[in-house]
């Protein structure tokens, strides 16, 4: 119990003073609960002779409790409540910003699951329930405290009843907790697979529409694993919660008929009597209080372990070198492979600064991950890519990627408007640079027929536009930023043959006083480069210019050769 608490106030950070604030003042708030405990025995001790200060004193007494708890409440609110919801806003912050340099590796379908259990469902919990859980704990251990104190001040015999039914309750929150836990790991895993599942299933929903089958019955038996789950944890608690409240039941029972037993017999007076039966009803209620906590904290234990999950994110360890105006790439002797699967073997080669360099090959020969690794989205394995003569692992990875436009194969754009997707690239830009980054993306007519033009909401993904609409976009968000590297991963793939002529002066514009490197199948994008690369099952085959590559045997030609029939065929 006070291990979980310990746990929630190591993630407070700056919030630290405030928690601890907080439980002060859930401590002052029972004190004043226990106010009307005193009042009613203030009337009760002169029940015999009832004075008009008798009842003043005992009003202002309840009054000044009254008062006092929301006073206490309040601040509660505002320094335990209220700043739960900011501690755990800053922790989603900070796992976002790691995120941002976690290799791409770590973003696989079960992490992704994981990831969005995480930052939606186990934060909801914490936000939800942590600061309730240990004010309840907090109040009920005070509030049964005073009482038990008050008890034994009068009487030890209903004292050490109270504390027996105290020791009893405790150890009937001990096996609540054991209950739970044992059914809380089932419910966590079953919220994580439903998620993959669900993200799976709208992910390729077009393919279920097509043909059904598997993914279908995967979400649904992902689905009823996650009832059963919940409905699991939710018998496996209320039997202990409900055994519990019948043991506080039964103790409280005792400690009505010994107070009866001694005011019977004489043992104390009429209103000492009555004194002690409504204590010790006080008394278990607040154990029911600190049930309902303990049971919370079982949640937020939980909870607080699938974020330590989430938060030990492998992070690419980052120099403090400075970006220089020397752009030149250089990778010697790079090897890179997906888990036991070489996809780059001992590549080397160089990018001479402002120069465009075309990487071709046939595919799953590693072009797409060669750009990877220079943009640094996963680190080598073997050798080493330089930028300006210094390894890129010796700068921040936000000057590295300062320094470069993407255009990716998969376009992804924000369910945001036209507008701030291609902003994205610099979000100072005006109106104005806007317009003229998409007019050179061959893009502007387009966004001007759309109902709102650049203020047009696009859905996530894109969803809502072509597959060269999207492209087009994403050119422009890079011509915004105007970042001096530019790697452009098959840029004209989805756009028909009236744009691809105006596009490809777009990327030639583009590509002025910049270093370029373009993954391309098309001719007209490959042979003016000034440097082509051939790779082939993960190795370089070929380095050369159009001009001198045509004239060797070996992939390139064969290459051209194959594409040069693929568009010569007629009907």
């Amino acid at each position: 119990m006070f291990e979980t608490i310990k746990r929630i106030y190591g993630l407070c950070g700056s919030y630290k003073k405030q928690l601890v604030w907080g439980i002060v003042l859930s401590c002052i708030y029972s004190v004043f609960q226990c106010f009307e405990v005193v009042a009613i025995l203030n009337v009760l001790t002169h029940i015999t002779a009832l004075s008009q200060e008798v009842i003043l004193n005992s009003f202002y007494i309840l009054l000044s409790g009254t008062l006092g708890a929301c006073i206490c409440k309040y601040l509660i609110s505002r320094t335990m409540t209220a700043n739960g919801y900011k501690i755990f806003c800053e922790k989603r912050i900070n796992i976002g910003d790691q995120l941002k340099h976690a290799p791409m590796g770590y973003f696989n379908d079960q992490n992704l699951g994981r990831i969005s259990t995480a930052l939606s469902t186990s934060f909801g919990e914490l936000e939800g329930f942590s600061m309730m859980a240990v004010e309840n704990i907090v109040r009920g251990i005070i509030s049964s405290a005073c009482i038990i104190i008050f008890m034994f001040c009068f009487n030890w015999v209903l004292g050490l009843i109270s504390i027996v039914g105290l020791l009893v309750s405790s150890l009937m929150l001990k096996f609540i907790r054991k209950s739970s836990a044992q059914a809380i790991p089932r419910r966590e895993k079953a919220k994580e697979n439903m998620i993959s599942k669900v993200i799976e299933y709208i992910r390729g929903i077009s393919v279920v529409k097509c043909f059904g089958g598997k993914p279908v019955n995967d979400v649904d038996a992902a689905l009823c694993e996650t009832r059963d789950a919940f409905i699991f944890l939710e018998m496996k608690s209320t039997k202990g919660v409900y055994t519990q409240k019948a043991l506080l039941d039964v103790f409280g029972g005792i400690l009505l008929l010994v107070a009866a037993l001694f005011m019977y017999y004489g043992y104390f007076n009429f209103g000492m009597g009555v004194m002690f039966i409504i204590s010790s009803f006080l008394a278990y209620s607040q154990l029911g209080i600190m049930s309902n906590g303990a049971f919370l904290l079982n949640v937020i234990d939980n909870s607080l372990n699938e974020i330590d999950k989430v938060l030990d994110i492998p992070i690419m360890k980052e120099g403090n070198e400075k970006i220089t105006d020397d752009d030149t790439i250089e990778l010697k002797n790079v090897s890179f492979g997906y888990d036991s699967r070489k996809i780059i073997d001992n590549v080397s080669f160089k990018i001479p600064k402002n120069t465009s360099t075309a990487i071709v090959g046939y595919s799953g020969s590693g072009k797409t991950t060669l750009c990877n690794l220079i943009a640094r989205f996963w680190d080598v394995d073997e050798g080493e890519i330089l930028l300006g003569g210094k390894n890129i692992k010796s700068y921040k990875a936000d000057d590295l990627l300062g320094q470069m436009s993407m255009v990716f194969q998969n376009v992804y754009l924000f369910n945001d408007t036209i507008a701030n997707n291609i902003k994205f690239g610099n979000p100072d830009a005006s109106q104005d640079q806007v317009e003229a980054a998409a007019k050179k993306a061959c893009c502007h007519d387009f966004i001007m027929a759309l109902p709102d033009g650049y203020e047009t909401v696009i859905g996530e993904g894109g969803a809502t536009l072509s597959g060269g609409e999207r492209q087009r976009i994403s050119i422009a968000r890079a011509i915004l930023k105007d970042a001096p590297i530019v790697i452009l991963d098959e840029a004209t793939s989805s756009v028909d043959p009236e744009n691809e002529f105006e596009l490809l002066q777009a990327i030639n514009a583009l590509k002025e006083n910049k270093t370029l490197i373009s993954i391309a199948h098309r001719m007209t994008t490959v042979k003016n480069a000034d440097q082509i690369i051939v790779l082939d099952n993960g190795h370089v085959a070929q380095i050369g210019t159009h001009d001198q590559l045509i004239k060797q045997e070996g992939i390139y030609k064969r290459f051209l050769t194959v594409r040069e029939q693929s568009v010569g065929w007629s009907l």
